[in-house]
């Protein structure tokens, strides 16, 4: 699965080198049992009705699921935040969810599972989230959703997911949908990237924290080889390959001591869209590393919300 088209490459289980400090624990260990008997795959939100593990292909794998949060009390249709989570693309939960607080301001959050890398390689990943996204936009009037506010946001590894299908759904590429009547069908009014990489030929080796191009990288086993022997894959799978005057406004929000992610990646990728004329905020967390509670305590939810409240108008 996944290694069909554009993509020959077959995916091989990888064992990834661990450091010790929670931090790579959260990027490289999310798919390891012990972490995930620990691990609740939902968040408990007060006033939110929560639709557990809804299918959104019909006899499919088990990992092509979404969950959704649905405000109580708030006339439908709702505003909808298609939330993509991270994990290196080859872990991770449905509650790793950076925006859980949108929920008290009338928007239903749909969080994407999809598959993982060492199972299907890319395009695997943007097919499964553009098969959740083509399904919620098919029950919109089921679950309450307002299909001319859709907001595709992630962390980190969805991160690169939310930008790929923010810059690429006017694009026409067929390899990311598994049915192309299914694209650009659906207009979205935002993307919010949450430290997410945008240019996967940028970095090489180990100039940060995460290796790039070594054997065990989540970027070989996310595309099946190396970045530096395929190079054209990794610009496939670049959201910056894709930006245009159409795409929607972007927020991007990243830490400039990011090891994992270089904040670099989304300085060049705001300066792309603005250059493009594409609406673009950029909200750099100085002395921060990938992820943590700065993403989202209450300044940045002051801003987080503004934006949406600009974009949404």
């Amino acid at each position: 699965m996944g290694g069909a088209g554009i993509f020959p490459f077959h995916a091989t289980q990888r064992f990834i080198t661990v450091k010790t400090t929670l931090l790579v624990l959260c990027f490289f260990l999310v798919g390891s049992a012990l972490v995930k008997a620990q691990q609740v795959d939902t968040l408990a939100l007060t006033h939110v009705s929560l639709k557990r593990n809804i299918p959104y292909i019909a006899n499919g794998l088990p990992r092509q699921n979404l969950d959704l949060y649905i405000p109580q009390g708030i006339k439908a249709p709702m505003p909808l935040i298609i939330w993509i989570h991270g994990g290196g693309w080859n872990g991770g939960y449905k509650d790793w969810i950076e925006v859980p607080y949108l929920t008290a301001q009338g928007y239903v959050i749909a969080s994407i599972e999809y598959r993982l890398s060492q199972d299907s390689i890319f395009p695997a990943q943007i097919k499964d989230c553009n098969e959740a996204i083509y399904f919620l936009w098919q029950h919109a009037a089921e679950y309450g959703l307002d299909t001319s506010r859709f907001v595709l946001a992630g962390g980190s590894a969805g991160g690169h997911l939310a930008c790929l299908i923010g810059t690429s759904a006017n694009n026409h590429v067929a390899a990311f949908y598994n049915n192309m009547a299914k694209e650009n069908i659906i207009h979205f009014n935002a993307v919010l990237n949450f430290y997410g990489p945008t240019d996967l030929n940028s970095v090489h080796g180990k100039a940060v924290l995460l290796d790039h191009d070594g054997p065990t990288s989540v970027f070989t086993q996310l595309l099946g080889a190396s970045i530096l022997d395929r190079p054209d894959l990794a610009k496939i799978a670049s959201p910056v390959t894709y930006i245009d005057k159409d795409d929607p406004p972007f927020l991007i929000l990243h830490g400039d001591a990011d090891e994992f992610v270089p904040f670099f990646e989304s300085q060049a990728f705001y300066s792309w869209l603005t250059l493009a004329g594409v609406k673009a905020t950029l909200i750099k967390f100085p002395g921060i590393n990938h992820a943590g509670p700065e993403f989202h305590n209450a300044d940045t939810q002051v801003k987080v919300i503004a934006f949406l409240n600009e974009v949404m108008k």
